[in-house]
């Protein structure tokens, strides 16, 4: 076993890919009613959707996770289910552009 003397920093790595729509703090706010674009996760819960923030909180993320494809789900299908599912929780009829989305920073 290694054993670290001395300095430790507590830092930490986050990373995603996500399928879906970005949207801009204000976006989010209106869209969900809510005063912090936080809180719009617990307004997806249920809809198979995944909420994720992009760093410094600059642009939010609605979707799924490349790694959430179903082993009989084409890439189309998986793409025109995210796209539905996310027109349905924002209440839009018209179609939200959505793409593949990476981010990964480090906090540290």
């Amino acid at each position: 076993m290694k054993i670290r003397n001395g300095f430790v920093s507590n830092s930490s790595s986050t990373s995603f890919c996500i399928f879906g729509a970005a949207f801009e703090p204000e976006e989010i706010k209106k869209i969900f009613n809510v005063e912090d674009p936080y809180d719009a996760e617990e307004k997806l819960k249920g809809s198979g959707l995944e909420f994720e923030a992009g760093q410094e909180g600059y642009t939010y993320y609605i979707g799924r996770s490349w790694k959430n494809i179903k082993d009989d789900e084409t890439g189309k299908q998986f793409k025109e289910s995210i796209q539905k599912a996310i027109m349905e929780a924002i209440g839009k009829e018209a179609a939200v552009e959505c793409h593949t989305y990476e981010e990964a920073w480090y906090n540290g």
